[in-house]
């Protein structure tokens, strides 16, 4: 079964997961104890060094079968930027390259990473799914997801959506633990490796009709090609640059005078789970320098995104 995600951290949790079942993990940490001493390097390194609780998941973990070769990483970030061309082209790159814009020394060869990652995904799966392998979409709550699962039907829909055999993994609202604690998640990525397999019990096969859907609703995206997308009342909207201005300037309020970005990024993701990156917050934050909201106070010739920088608020 092909596993599709929509961005590398999902990815990388799904890959530790598969290698509990490739590498016999469970069997190793039973073997090892929280005492005991792991070989170096790899995941029985990682079981070493996890507390009781985490060695108590892994030991009793439902295994996600398959393997790391079915990892279909589609990390396009489809809520920013232009839409209106379809596979993987220039505005995907363009987009990206906004987003990466904010690590001036690693832009163009992370953005060129991730164009990589996702061309050799899609190729992948438009040739196992051909083939008539089954989907399972990885889809959380995030603009990005969202975006990520209609785009992905609008793809698919000149094959035949009825022709696919789709499971829909939706991340919980929430998730009552045996301790009684109640868990919530903002995406997939925050999942712990070994409730995965558990977790894809949970699936569903959502109608044909709903699939046409999605790929309807993304067409009309295009068509609006707006410069953002969110979503709103659970619905997947068009929506301007400044919609998430008010809450970063409510946290901008909540800082000393002089502060590092970091801090004020933390803040907003932390406070408000909305579900977009750290980038797009810092796109925001050199919006306020140019409209003099903020003044950065790390020389202009250092090369230093903003969040390692020294921001100062001006009084008005």
């Amino acid at each position: 079964m092909l596993e599709v995600v929509f961005s590398d951290s999902v990815a990388a949790v799904m890959a530790m997961a598969f290698e509990q079942q490739e590498n016999g993990i469970s069997a190793k940490i039973r073997a090892n104890g929280p005492e005991g001493t792991a070989a170096q390097g790899g995941m029985e390194g990682f079981c070493h060094e996890t507390d009781e609780p985490e060695h108590s998941g892994w030991e009793n973990a439902i295994p996600l079968e398959g393997s790391r070769e079915d990892i279909i990483n589609l990390p396009l970030a489809l809520s920013v930027g232009d839409i209106s061309e379809s596979g993987i082209g220039a505005g995907r790159k363009a987009a990206l390259s906004l987003l990466m814009g904010v690590f001036p020394s690693l832009a163009a060869e992370v953005v060129e990473q991730l164009l990589d990652t996702a061309r050799k995904s899609y190729a992948l799966l438009l040739e196992r799914a051909g083939k008539g392998e089954a989907i399972r979409i990885w889809v959380g709550h995030a603009p990005d997801d969202v975006c990520g699962l209609c785009w992905l039907m609008s793809e698919l829909e000149p094959m035949g959506l009825d022709k696919l055999d789709v499971t829909l993994m939706e991340l919980p609202r929430w998730e009552t633990r045996e301790d009684g604690c109640v868990v919530q998640y903002t995406g997939w990525g925050e999942v712990e490796p070994y409730r995965l397999g558990g977790m894809a019990l949970l699936g569903k096969k959502p109608p044909v009709g709903y699939l046409g859907g999605l790929a309807s609703r993304w067409k009309e995206l295009q068509r609006e090609n707006a410069p953002l997308r969110a979503v709103m009342n659970g619905r997947l909207v068009s929506v301007l640059e400044p919609l998430y201005d008010t809450v970063i300037l409510r946290e901008l309020e909540n800082q000393p005078d002089e502060f590092i970005g970091v801090q004020l990024v933390g803040q907003v993701l932390g406070t408000y789970g909305l579900g977009i990156s750290e980038s797009w917050v810092a796109l925001r934050m050199e919006q306020f320098i140019k409209e003099g909201l903020l003044v950065s106070l790390t020389e202009p010739e250092v090369d230093a995104p903003i969040y390692h920088r020294m921001l100062r608020k001006v009084k008005r």
